[in-house]
């Protein structure tokens, strides 16, 4: 499976938010901020999951 291809606008957001994460020193910060990547992750697999499956009435 061929990986899939990012924007450039999706690409600088990437860049800008790995430099906001390396500038964090604050553990409470970065254990927040972690969840909700993983919250954001786990979200979009469900809805990845849903497009894929077929539509039940």
């Amino acid at each position: 499976m061929e990986p899939i291809a990012l924007t450039l606008g999706q690409q600088f957001d990437i860049e800008q938010r790995s430099r906001d994460i390396n500038s964090m020193t604050d553990v409470k910060q970065l254990q927040e901020i972690s969840k909700d990547l993983l919250l954001a992750w786990q979200q979009e697999i469900a809805r990845s999951r849903a497009a894929a499956s077929p539509h039940k009435k």
